[in-house]
């Protein structure tokens, strides 16, 4: 925009607008409670209770481990830790 140009700026009221006062309202959480699936990790966890002792023993299923798992660890200790986690 050329610095001399003027811009012209009008303020309408909001009364003249006719905007109707409606609110967005959030979906019942019941309905989104429903669509949520087990996790293939609960799948398997629940296969390894009822396999009992016939679960073949190279197969080894560990949940995620989480940044509030290691709250309590000193900071220089922490990537010790995570990588002694970590399967090689």
């Amino acid at each position: 925009m050329h610095p001399t140009a003027t811009r012209l700026v009008r303020v309408v009221p909001r009364n003249l607008l006719n905007v109707a006062e409606e609110k967005i309202l959030a979906r019942p959480k019941h309905q989104a409670q429903q669509r949520i699936q087990p996790t293939l990790i609960d799948i398997m966890m629940k296969q390894k209770e009822t396999a009992g002792e016939s679960w073949p023993a190279n197969l080894r299923l560990e949940r995620q481990l989480k940044r509030e798992m290691f709250t309590g660890v000193t900071p220089s200790l922490r990537s010790v830790l995570k990588k002694m986690t970590k399967e090689r």
